[in-house]
């Protein structure tokens, strides 16, 4: 690997001249976009179901809703992923040369370390579940069966693909918030000049890293409101089926929604994380306007003290909505009653 190259980078498996060409972006369309469309799933709605005894409305509402989520998936990552955005998000954030600060450098790779094992066995995990889903079907095993299995092993290692890459995107931008920030707490009163020179530097390496989680956000906005809404309408979906009549839970659909609650959970760890730390140095950066007696210095101050009140970096919904701690609460405070309200009208 060149030294010379940004830590930032570093953590996107391909090569970052790869990443900067047209084949992620047709390796996507051609594992999501494609598997997406062709996948027949039939079999998949039938033997992940958490219900042996179900009724067929319900099957044909489930069914309904497998299709809308993988044509939107394949929509999405045909159309919405901006990939020059991505470009773009390396290049600026690459100005802050993180690799020549050494706690930054220590930050990225333990929580690159994470996120491969992350990934690494979330994926797996997957893998297996359908596998075994797979044989309880106790069908032939027949070319188009064998198939389908291989194409859903595809579009799952291609998600992971996306996945693995926004949670890059997080671990890197969390890093130069925190660089920043803990030049903010470090901050030393000198001579005016010194001072207002230090002032400004960190100003502009902030506007750098927002503007770095600006095209970040445009790169993944899209696919993130895809993920939310799959999550949500299958957490719905199975919670109204677990709270039924005379339902059989097969050990397959738990664990089926324990991955998908974990993946949730981590990746939503890590796009609220931006979020907060955007925000982190806010106190110390009060704290400094004490001992500011110039007005160069003071106005200096309160433009990067009012850029930070803005709250406004970080990941969002398709541009909807930002993806903050109130967000979340709300979020899950809205599915649980749309969960309950249904299961308790269907099954009054």
């Amino acid at each position: 690997m060149d030294r010379s190259e940004s830590i930032v980078t570093r953590g996107f498996l391909l090569k970052y001249n790869q990443m900067k060409s047209s084949f992620p972006r047709w390796l996507i369309i051609f594992t999501l976009g494609i598997c997406d469309l062709i996948k027949n799933n039939r079999w998949l709605t039938e033997s992940f179901s958490p219900s042996v005894s179900r009724s067929q409305e319900f099957e044909t509402i489930r069914h309904c809703i497998d299709l809308a989520i993988l044509l939107s998936r394949s929509m999405i990552v045909t159309f919405a992923l901006d990939w020059t955005a991505f470009v773009q998000y390396a290049e600026q954030l690459s100005q802050m040369e993180l690799e020549i600060d050494d706690g930054s450098v220590k930050q990225i790779k333990r929580e690159r370390k994470l996120k491969n094992w992350f990934c690494f066995v979330s994926l797996i995990s997957y893998v297996m579940n359908y596998k075994n889903s797979f044989l309880m079907l106790k069908l032939n095993m027949e070319i188009y069966k064998i198939f389908s299995l291989l194409v859903v092993i595809v579009s799952l290692a291609a998600h992971f693909f996306l996945i693995y890459l926004i949670i890059d995107l997080c671990i890197c931008l969390k890093a130069a918030f925190r660089y920043i920030n803990n030049h903010l707490a470090r901050f030393e009163e000198t001579s005016p000049k010194r001072m207002l020179s230090e002032l400004r530097r960190n100003r502009i390496m902030y506007s750098c890293a927002v503007r770095a989680s600006q095209e970040a956000e445009k790169f993944a906005r899209h696919y993130i409101a895809w993920f939310y809404f799959q999550f949500i309408l299958f957490f719905i979906v199975n919670i109204v089926d677990i709270l039924g009549p005379k339902n059989a839970i097969s050990v397959t659909f738990v664990l089926f929604m324990i991955l998908d609650m974990i993946t949730a959970g981590y990746l939503t760890l890590n796009l609220v994380a931006v979020n907060k730390v955007s925000t982190e140095g806010m106190e110390d950066l009060y704290e400094i306007s004490y001992d500011l007696k110039s007005y160069n210095l003071q106005n200096e101050n309160n433009l990067f003290l009012n850029r930070m009140l803005w709250h406004n970096v970080g990941f969002t919904v398709s541009n909807l909505f930002l993806i903050n701690p109130n967000f979340i609460t709300a979020l899950l405070s809205f599915v649980l009653t749309i969960a309950l309200t249904m299961a308790n009208y269907l099954y009054k």
